[in-house]
């Protein structure tokens, strides 16, 4: 019997008004609010969890079996961990030490199903072991993903729940956190397969919708912002959060479109 899946089961018995299913080799009691018009000799599929110091099984159907790697919901807080909604009565333990960051009751989070040292179902966050090296993707291809981690390299991305991208800290503009689902463009193949990610279109893409930002910084600051041509790239990508090179392409569209004025230091509307 497998813990954490769900099985092809017989009903065995019917004993003080329980029922009692059966793999030919092991019984299990199953959640006494279910399965009232089952007959003994029926088959079932069922769900094995951990009951009250041995195995029970459930006819509803779990979220997550053992193995799968499922965006679930925290629901409850305890004090060496939380507790996760599997779709079953009963919720499932992750402990502190498999939990990646602060996590908020309510929100949801990519998870990973496994039995622990006691034999027992939990969930983990540290994923990255899970998931794959690109077999499928090309670079320009645009895909989605969860954020499943936040490093000094940047934000680590679940690619359809499935492989594992990383978008670098440059590539970053806003606030992110672990659970984010994001949009993002292949923007380099690594030869071991690493698969690195930007928010960003392609350059001719960005450029306008750069250029609208541009315009809105302006807009706020009574026209001027205090970035031109020769300023330094860290002043620009601080205040803009964008490259040099893509400022400047922006800055270029505003101008040919007669909206600014280009100075070496800084840059005003017309």
């Amino acid at each position: 019997m497998d813990l954490g899946k769900v099985q092809k089961l017989t009903v065995e018995s019917k004993e003080n008004g329980r029922i009692y299913l059966s793999d030919g080799t092991r019984k299990v009691v199953l959640n006494k609010d279910e399965g009232k018009n089952l007959n003994i000799g029926d088959k079932v599929d069922a769900f094995i969890y951990n009951g009250h110091g041995d195995f029970e099984a459930t006819l509803k159907k779990p979220f997550a079996e053992v193995g799968d790697l499922k965006k679930l919901k925290v629901v409850d807080k305890a004090r060496v961990g939380y507790f996760v909604d599997n779709g079953t009565d009963k919720d499932v333990f992750l402990p502190f030490s498999e939990a990646t960051g602060r996590l908020y009751v309510g929100e949801e989070y990519l998870l990973y199903l496994y039995h622990d040292k006691s034999d027992r179902l939990a969930f983990t966050m540290n994923i990255k072991d899970k998931l794959k090296k690109n077999d499928k993707f090309k670079v320009n291809d645009y895909v989605n993903g969860t954020i499943y981690g936040m490093g000094k390299p940047g934000a680590f991305v679940a690619i359809e729940n499935e492989y594992d991208g990383m978008i670098p800290s440059e590539e970053l503009k806003g606030i992110y956190k672990i659970g984010d689902e994001v949009e993002a463009r292949v923007q380099r193949i690594l030869q071991n397969g690493n698969i690195t990610l930007t928010l960003r279109q392609k350059a001719y893409k960005q450029m306008d919708a750069d250029a609208d930002e541009i315009l809105e910084l302006l807009e706020e600051n009574n026209g001027v912002i205090e970035l031109g041509d020769k300023s330094d790239p860290e002043l620009i990508k601080d205040i803009t959060g964008l490259s040099k090179k893509a400022y400047k392409r922006a800055i270029g569209s505003l101008y040919k479109r007669k909206l600014i004025d280009i100075y070496d230091k800084k840059i005003e509307l017309r």
